[in-house]
């Protein structure tokens, strides 16, 4: 048997509230997906992120915290408090949102699992779309010499 420590996280949940309000604004939610707070995006999920990629860290506590005291805010607010880490902290919170089961399913992702080559449709195997970006640019080749 593995038994497998989890760092423990040092986000508050003060900071969790403020990054729910950032998750609000970045998965609204729709007819067919949930929002990123109904699905935990700022709980659990972010914790695994984080286990992942501890560095992210400081960079979503650093627009957390102002988040929290606003009590509300657009993704404008988001860049501001974000500045240049902008990418890093949207990445963070969409990677914790797409690992949720519930989002998953509703896109009708089944996950990752064995798929045979043998199994596949013949479109899954070649189709006109996807050799399309291969056939616009050309042949590859160098030239041997002689």
């Amino acid at each position: 048997m593995t038994m497998r420590i989890r760092k423990k996280t040092t986000i508050d949940d003060n900071t969790r509230d403020g990054l729910a309000l950032i998750a609000d604004v970045l998965f609204p939610g729709t007819e067919t997906l949930p929002s990123g707070r109904a699905v935990g995006t700022h709980l659990e999920l972010l914790d695994q992120v984080l286990e992942a990629d501890p560095r992210l860290e400081p960079l979503l506590t650093k627009v957390g915290e102002p988040a929290a005291a606003s009590q509300t805010c657009t993704f404008a607010d988001v860049q501001r408090w974000a500045g240049e880490d902008i990418e890093q902290v949207v990445f963070a919170l969409h990677s914790a949102y797409y690992m949720s089961h519930e989002v998953r399913s509703a896109l009708g992702y089944p996950g990752q699992g064995r798929r045979p080559i043998a199994l596949a449709t013949p479109e899954e195997v070649c189709s006109d779309e996807l050799v399309a970006p291969v056939l616009a640019r050309g042949a590859v080749y160098v030239p041997t010499p002689e």
